[in-house]
């Protein structure tokens, strides 16, 4: 298994609120996680690395998870992250309104588990198709699903920042997961909005459609691109090929 990750703080931001890592447990199972801290100056950045840290803890200390406990222990931990940002944001004011989006993706045996809250996406690509494999929780996507505004118009939307669902934004939280066979997957993709709001789905799919690049160089140019289309926003990735393989390889450069 090859993983990249990449991280940018993008061209207007002052401070870059993203944070994504991946675990391994003792049973060589692997987690990858991926937040965007919400509320600007209101400790995002501290929202983002306590979920993904609080996450990677209860993971690498945690039992041998079989098929049948993944989505159950994803709800569990996803509940309790929640809570833990919840509450530390009430008790320091400098926290207070902190919250994060997380992606969470699970690989167990021949298995790959999904998990969401918030805007940050997860994509896949297999024989020249790329899939997009969350809905964002954003007041934007509810006008698309709706219809009235189209997919484009959202691209560009001005409250196209605002979720509806975040890691610490309140006591409760509402998390999809979804499940499928690490043969479908020849790249996974986690990313921010930094991203997505700034290369479109066709740029993205040119970019899975070169074979010969290498995981690092394609991290790279996603951020590259995001950069030159304005850079609103931080822009970070997790890029995973060879899921199958049960040897772990980070590709160098882990930014």
């Amino acid at each position: 298994m090859k993983i990249s990750i990449k991280s940018n703080i993008g061209k207007r931001r002052v401070s870059n609120q993203d944070y994504a890592d991946y675990f391994v447990n003792d049973y060589q199972q692997v987690l990858l996680v991926l937040c965007d801290g919400v509320g600007g100056n209101q400790a995002g950045d501290v929202a983002s690395r306590m979920t993904t840290e609080f996450i990677g803890e209860q993971f690498t200390s945690g039992q041998n998870l079989s098929l049948e406990e993944v989505e159950n222990w994803l709800g569990k931990v996803i509940t309790q992250a929640n809570l833990h940002i919840y509450q530390a944001s009430m008790e320091s004011a400098k926290l207070e309104g902190m919250s994060t989006t997380l992606v969470l993706v699970l690989i167990i045996e021949d298995q790959l588990f999904i998990a969401h809250v918030g805007d940050s996406r997860a994509y896949i690509y297999r024989r020249d198709e790329l899939k997009q494999m969350t809905e964002d929780h954003s007041l934007v996507n509810e006008l698309i699903r709706s219809g009235e505004i189209t997919a484009e118009e959202g691209q560009y939307h001005p409250i196209r920042n605002v979720v509806t669902q975040s890691i610490g934004g309140t006591d409760t939280v509402a998390y999809e997961i979804s499940q499928l066979a690490i043969v479908q997957v020849e790249t996974l993709l986690i990313c921010s909005d930094g991203l997505t709001n700034m290369v479109s789905f066709e740029q993205l799919k040119d970019n899975f459609d070169r074979p010969q690049a290498s995981l690092d160089q394609l991290a790279q140019d996603l951020i590259d691109q995001a950069n030159q289309a304005g850079g609103l926003d931080n822009i970070t990735v997790i890029l995973v090929r060879e899921l199958e393989q049960k040897r772990l390889e980070e590709v160098p450069n882990h930014d």
